[in-house]
């Protein structure tokens, strides 16, 4: 690294030119980049780019007058983290936490120690571990069996929304997050955001959307009812129809003869039984076919329609109670279902829709069917369930033994080695939680050390104050933990302490994958490692900066080592050209106005690859080779320093003999 850059880095630190300051009358901006996962090797493959995207924009908005929150940290939590790290050491440790550290600093970056989030650490553990009580209190997060994808050992469980292909699905008791009370907010949430209407629909994706189908049908007795189906496949070949005596007067739907039978049924109290039949029949309005009715007290809905061949638990209570089953599929094909007699179950599910719809039978809703979000990991590293288990299954909260922190071993281990009774509950906080918590997380770390909770008047005043987050710039594959747990979290807040929030962004940039010249991913599989140190130590943080800031975010970031000197040479030619002297000529005056113009244009717009293009074509198409004023000169630099700090800071002081420094000046009017 330059001399002169080592320079910078140390005052900057110094003089703390990025902290937070406890300023009532400078607008306040909150950016937030997603922290790089820890490693030994530093930044790799798309972990530098949203967070210099950030720096780029943070650096700008402090020149602009605004008090900027801008945290940064590393992301320590999680097995894969833990034996990565374990190479170096048997534990996760601050050398690697100062790894990071210190490259973000060689890159330029400006980082508020106060607002530094180390997610190993107690500070943020016991935060995190407190808003996870705090949930679980007024229930929205909840202990109980929940569907999860698992691997062959029962050591991994994963939300099934994350689809692998190797895991089977199994049901395992774990804490989850109901959303089933705030899912219609949430959804309002999701299309009050400023974002595209491709990504708001990925986002309701999550939420897993589905079609109900709501169908009359004629009964035997002259009455009709109607059938709100959830799985349309079911009308593939119905073979009875439940009734619950509690939701719907059953006496509409049965002949007067079957009164005593069921009367008697109710007033026995079976609830073991399945139900008795009703004597009548609903007909089917496609086929004409009879399906029989039975009144049942086993379900809770009030109208249940069944396919016992694709619901094994149907199947099984049909048996077990006699009811007449048949099979509609056979070789993944519907068979005894008239019309989709050899179409694919898939393709019939479709067809079912259609062919009510076209006949005009049916009433379509659409509904999301995404009720519960695991909370849970069985991974034996990370932040542990704030939790204790007694032999009778009770679980019990370690709320005045916070923070409940990492431990290599898995023992219930706590900051003041308090004994507490009980085993600790299996697994951790899983990373979709503990990483979609930091943006919340992140405002409440005015005092380091301290746990606020997320429902105090002081964490509502914060949230509201900040006006939501300037800036998100994440990966593409983050968008459930960054946006959907982050959103599910502030919805919560809203309905608990009836107040209104701003929106959790008001710009979100999606940051691309990252490849070598090869058209490889950049990872450790592969050996196609970003080795940063080296680049760092060869071409400079500058470089970097630049080259990494003027590629859209969008497309696909394809490294390449020769692409990357060359930016360091352009660098060299812009610093060799304020070696030449200033002249009083103002010729050039209209061409900064449109560059000033254009580039304001751009930072409104949030277009960093677009501001980094026109200042770029601006040196080599216009000051190349031309003499420019001491104030063009110095407007140039102002512009430049978002995207190389150093060299700006370095001209700035060489112009001045060391007296001033642009990071001190103000932005361009």
């Amino acid at each position: 690294m330059k001399k002169e850059y080592s320079y910078w880095i140390e005052y900057w630190q110094k003089s703390k030119n990025f902290r937070v300051e406890n300023d009532r009358i400078k607008p306040k901006s909150y950016l937030f980049s997603s922290f790089p996962k820890t490693n030994l090797y530093g930044f790799q493959d798309g972990n530098l780019r949203p967070l210099l995207v950030g720096d780029f924009y943070s650096r700008y908005q402090r020149m602009a007058g605004y008090n900027v929150l801008f945290p940064t940290g590393f992301d320590s939590l999680g097995l894969s983290s833990f034996m990565e790290n374990k190479k170096h050491s048997n534990t996760i440790n601050d050398d690697i936490s100062n790894l990071f550290a210190e490259q973000m600093l060689e890159l330029g970056v400006g980082v508020d120690k106060q607002k530094q989030m180390d997610l190993k650490h107690d500070e943020y553990v016991a935060s995190l571990q407190l808003a996870f009580i705090e949930l679980y209190e007024r229930g929205y997060i909840c202990y109980d069996s929940v569907e999860v994808l698992q691997d062959k050992t029962g050591k991994k469980i994963v939300d099934p929304y994350f689809y692998n292909k190797k895991l089977s699905f199994n049901r395992v008791k774990a804490f989850y997050l109901d959303i089933s009370q705030i899912k219609e907010q949430v959804l309002e949430n999701i299309d009050g955001l400023n974002v595209s209407g491709e990504l708001r629909q990925q986002l309701k994706a999550m939420l897993e959307p589905k079609v109900s189908l709501t169908i009359p049908f004629a009964v035997t007795n002259g009455t009709k009812i109607s059938v709100t189906l959830k799985e349309p496949e079911y009308l593939g070949g119905i073979s009875y129809i439940s009734i619950h005596p509690d939701y719907v007067d059953f006496s509409l739907y049965t002949l007067y003869e079957e009164f005593p039978a069921i009367e008697k049924y109710l007033s026995d109290d079976n609830m073991n039984d399945f139900g008795v039949f009703s004597g009548t029949y609903a007909i089917n309005p496609l086929t004409g076919k009879r399906i029989p009715i039975f009144v049942s007290v086993k379900y809770d809905c009030d109208i249940y329609v069944a396919n016992p061949f694709l619901n094994p638990e149907d199947r099984i209570t049909a048996l077990e109670e006699g009811l007449p089953v048949v099979d509609v599929v056979q070789n993944g094909v519907f068979i005894e279902s008239d019309f989709l007699n050899g179409i694919p179950v898939e393709e019939g599910r479709r067809l079912l829709t259609e062919r009510f719809s076209e006949a005009d039978m049916c009433t379509l809703q659409e509904y999301y069917s995404k009720d519960k979000i695991l909370v849970s990991s069985y991974d034996t590293f990370g932040a542990l369930l704030p939790f204790l288990k007694d032999s009778d299954d009770k679980i019990y909260s370690l709320k005045k033994h916070l923070p409940f922190v990492f431990s290599p071993k898995f023992r219930p281990i706590l900051s003041e080695d308090i004994d507490v009774p009980g085993s600790i509950m299996p697994g951790s906080i899983n990373h979709n939680f503990s990483s979609g918590m930091i943006s919340i997380l992140a405002l409440l770390y005015d005092d380091i050390g301290a746990s606020i909770s997320i429902f105090s008047k002081e964490a509502l005043q914060l949230f509201q104050s900040w006006n939501g987050i300037e800036l998100m710039v994440i990966s593409k594959d983050e968008l459930f933990e960054h946006v959907l747990i982050p959103l599910c979290i502030l919805t919560i807040l809203q309905k608990e302490k009836k107040v209104s929030l701003p929106p959790l962004f008001k710009q979100l940039e999606l940051v691309s994958p990252s490849f070598t010249s090869n058209y490889l991913p950049m990872n450790r599989e592969n050996h196609t490692l970003f080795e940063i140190a080296k680049y760092l130590d060869e071409y400079h943080g500058d470089a970097l900066r630049l080259y990494f800031l003027g590629r859209p975010l969008t497309e696909d970031f394809i490294f390449s080592e020769e692409e990357l000197a060359s930016t360091a040479n352009l660098i060299k030619a812009i610093e060799a050209y304020y070696t030449k002297d200033f002249v009083s000529s103002n010729s050039l005056a209209s061409d900064f106005k449109t560059l000033v113009e254009q580039c304001h244009q751009y930072l409104w717009e949030k277009q960093t690859d677009a501001y980094v293009g026109e200042v770029l074509r601006f040196y080599k198409t216009i000051l190349w080779n031309k003499d420019i004023t001491a104030k063009q000169g110095l407007l140039f630099l102002k512009l430049l320093y978002p995207i190389c700090p150093f060299l700006a800071e370095d001209i700035y002081h060489s112009i001045f003999k060391g007296k001033y420094l642009i990071s001190d000046d103000g932005w361009i009017n």
